[in-house]
């Protein structure tokens, strides 16, 4: 069988990338000053990240002998065509599939994606399939011959060490970049962990099922792969919180110092997850990029959302270690969120020019389809355009926010962030960092001398 993985560019002029936000996707504009169309174009320029689950699909069909390729905007030559359902393209990915059945009506054509399996009318019209939840149970059916119709429900993989190692053979990974966070090249994506045990409102990863691990053996194996097979000098694990098992998390940092793996990697975690140790570990392995999620300085509007606060000192001390040691933190911030007001967004705000962290993303509270948020809002939306449910739009009427105001201080935010002296000397001094590291990794304890040798002055 001829199998097809087709990637849509959106037609949108933002930078895009449809596999974040739990592969609902995000849409990055801020504004249309131009202080704020510099940041837009820096972070367009710089990020392009591979759909990772099409990675397994493609050695998945790969190991049972089908042909495979990976095309973007092509009308394929193929039995068998699957693409990723976005939430902020979807429309055009539907006119990709009716053009494909126009064209060769013979082909099968298969959505994925989070957005697909809670939004499946949108989509069965104009497809074969789609397939609902993780997509590794149907693909492996597909490749062994099974017709598939209409919802195919495709259980979470209990065991990950299942998975085959992506296949990035069929994919450009030279084309790949994690700009400007990591500057390295080629740059490729991987997985030790999926799910989240937090449940946090307005966050689409829960709705993926519960956590589950790989074999730590088995991460390794697969970065050393990246790394000596596929030339990757920087890697991304898309894991939502890769340091929730801090003894598993140590062990993969210790495994690539041991194996001798040369790649400077990022990850995402929370900051009550790490301690100064930890760090130590993971920066002499090669992190350079943690993100974490701060969301608001207010405790009372975290709670309120269901996500457990972490605390200030706690957030302070590692960010200032972080940033003492050459490692960039990426915070993100959720404006608009139930309970806020013009004036406690002011202060988160405030809160991350103290933080002064490598990067700062500021998101509109938006509402994924399945999560808790989204039946919180109810009829609360300002339109029914899933497209516009980009991360970086107003779509939910708010009681002390007008979407006039959400997006004035969406703006500001990014503006008076980035376009200040203190996170520019910053930015110097990680980027001096980066070509002069110091030899911070042996800590030396000088001793007092013995009081006999103390001359009083």
């Amino acid at each position: 069988m001829r199998v097809a993985l087709l990637e849509i560019t959106a037609q949108r002029p933002e930078c895009v990338n449809k596999d974040f936000m739990g592969g609902y996707g995000w849409a990055f504009h801020i504004g249309r000053s131009l202080p704020a169309r510099m940041i837009e174009l820096v972070k367009k320029k710089g990020e392009k990240v591979p759909i990772l689950y099409f990675a397994y699909l493609a050695a998945i069909f790969r190991d049972h002998g089908h042909e495979v390729q990976l095309l973007t905007n092509e009308i394929p030559d193929a039995d068998l065509v699957l693409m990723h359902a976005s939430m902020i393209d979807y429309k055009n990915e539907i006119r990709w599939a009716q053009r494909i059945k126009e064209k060769r009506p013979n082909i099968k054509i298969g959505f994925l994606g989070p957005f697909a399996t809670f939004r499946p009318n949108l989509f069965l019209p104009y497809a074969d399939f789609l397939i609902a939840g993780e997509v590794e149970e149907a693909g492996l059916k597909l490749a062994r011959g099974n017709n598939l119709q209409g919802v195919v429900i495709s259980r979470p993989i209990d065991d990950l060490d299942t998975l085959p190692f992506p296949a990035w053979e069929y994919f450009p990974v030279k084309e790949y970049s994690y700009f400007p966070s990591l500057r390295e090249t080629p740059f490729l994506v991987a997985l030790s962990s999926r799910g989240c045990v937090y449940s946090c409102d307005y966050c689409p990863y829960p709705v993926n099922y519960q956590w589950r691990e790989r074999n730590v053996e088995k991460v390794l194996d697969e970065i050393e792969v990246a790394a000596n097979t596929f030339g990757a000098k920087a890697l991304l694990f898309r894991d939502p919180l890769f340091s929730v098992n801090r003894k598993r998390a140590r062990q993969i940092a210790e495994g690539i110092i041991q194996r001798g793996i040369k790649i400077k990697w990022a990850c995402e975690t929370r900051l009550d997850l790490l301690n100064e140790e930890l760090i130590d570990i993971f920066y002499e392995s090669g992190l350079r990029v943690i993100n974490v999620g701060i969301e608001s300085a207010d405790e009372a509007i975290l709670r309120k959302i269901g996500r457990a606060p972490v605390p200030v000192e706690h957030q302070e001390r590692i960010v200032k270690f972080c940033d003492g040691i050459g490692l960039r933190v990426c915070a993100f911030y959720v404006l608009g969120l139930p309970e806020d007001s013009p004036e406690k967004i002011r202060s988160t705000v405030e809160y991350a020019k103290q933080l002064n962290t490598h990067a700062a993303m500021f998101y509109l509270a938006t509402p994924f389809p399945g999560t808790a948020y989204y039946k919180m809002v109810g009829d609360g939306l300002l339109t029914d355009d899933y497209e516009k449910m980009d991360c970086f739009t107003p779509v939910v009427m708010h009681p002390q926010l007008s979407p006039a105001q959400l997006e004035a201080l969406k703006e500001w935010a990014y503006v008076s962030y980035y376009y200040r002296p203190r996170w520019f000397f910053s930015l110097l001094r990680r980027i001096w960092k980066d070509y002069f590291p110091t030899q911070r990794n042996i800590r030396i304890e000088i001793p007092r001398p013995p009081e006999e040798l103390i001359i009083s002055s």
